[in-house]
Formats: structure tokens, C-alpha cells, sequence
């Protein structure tokens, strides 16, 4: 007589687990990596490539101004876009990563990067009262799409790495 092996059905897409905080504060950690260079990169490459810095703070002015009518002052902005940086975007990353597996850490990282540059500017730079992407100006534009990739790579990378126990 045989016996049936029941096999497990595989699905390109997992549900990811909650974190645990041992998972958000290695996510932290990595947000932390990716912003401190996208905080760089955007004062000083994008600066010199585009004749000025990269002002994501002034965006999130114009958006609270845009849609609510609301005057956000630049310390709040620069919070509002510390925390999507250090943990929002994180998280999006984790959700990402476990969700789609089969796209290992450095592609995941990339893309879920190259998601972040449009949502800040295909999906809020619009709601702002900017141009889509910021297609007026391409040289930011593609300076921000770079700086967004690089920052996705480095937060997974990192988080990834801590996550290990490296």
C-alpha cells in the first residue's frame, strides 16, 4: 500500500508575520542607515548635480498646505519626513520582503527604494501642487530617484544584516 505525502502549496506571495520588536528596532536601525545617506546625498551630490538641494521638508509643507490648508513649520516637516524615513518606509520594506521572498534582500531593497521615489513623487509631489515626478525639473527628478534607490538598498541591507545577528 502507498502512502500519500501531503505536500505543502507554494504561493509567490506569503503573508508577512507581525514584527517583533526586536524586528521593528532592527527596522529603525536600517531607516536610520538609508535616511542618514539620503540626508546627505540630497544636500550635497543632488545639490551639485542640480544647482540646489533635494527639500523633502518643504514638500510635506506644501502638501499639508495643498490638500488641508494647514501651515506646517519646517521642524515638523523635517519630523514628518524623519519618521517616514525611519520607520514608515521601514516597514513598507519589511512588508515587501516578506511578502514576496523569492525577490531576495537586494532587489527587494532596490525596488521597495524605487517605490518610495514614487510615492513621494508620483503620488504626493501631485498632491502638493508640484508636477508629477517633478518632470519639470529632471535633473532633481532623476537625483531623487537615485538617492530614494540607494536609501532602499542601505535600509534593507542593514536590517537584514541586524536582523542575522551580524
Amino acid at each position: 500500500m502507498q502512502t500519500a505525502t501531503a505536500t505543502k502549496p507554494t504561493s509567490l506571495i506569503a503573508i508577512p508575520a507581525v514584527p517583533s520588536a526586536r524586528t521593528l528596532w532592527n527596522l529603525f536601525l536600517g531607516g536610520a542607515a538609508g535616511l542618514g545617506f539620503w540626508e546627505f546625498f540630497s544636500a550635497t551630490f543632488t545639490h551639485w548635480a542640480a544647482g540646489f538641494p533635494l527639500q523633502p521638508p518643504e514638500l510635506v509643507k506644501s502638501l499639508f498646505q495643498h490638500q488641508l490648508g494647514l501651515t506646517v513649520s519646517t521642524p515638523m516637516a523635517e519630523l514628518l519626513h524623519g519618521l517616514t524615513g525611519l520607520i514608515f518606509y521601514p516597514i513598507g520594506y519589511y512588508i515587501l520582503s516578506r511578502a514576496l521572498p523569492w525577490l531576495g534582500v537586494t532587489a527587494a531593497g532596490w525596488i521597495w527604494g524605487v517605490a518610495t521615489y514614487f510615492i513621494a513623487l508620483g503620488f504626493f509631489a501631485p498632491l502638493a501642487g508640484q508636477p508629477f515626478l517633478l518632470n519639470n525639473v529632471p535633473v532633481l527628478s532623476f537625483m531623487s530617484l537615485v538617492g530614494h534607490a540607494i536609501y532602499g538598498y542601505l535600509a534593507a541591507i542593514v536590517f537584514e544584516r541586524f536582523e542575522e545577528g551580524r
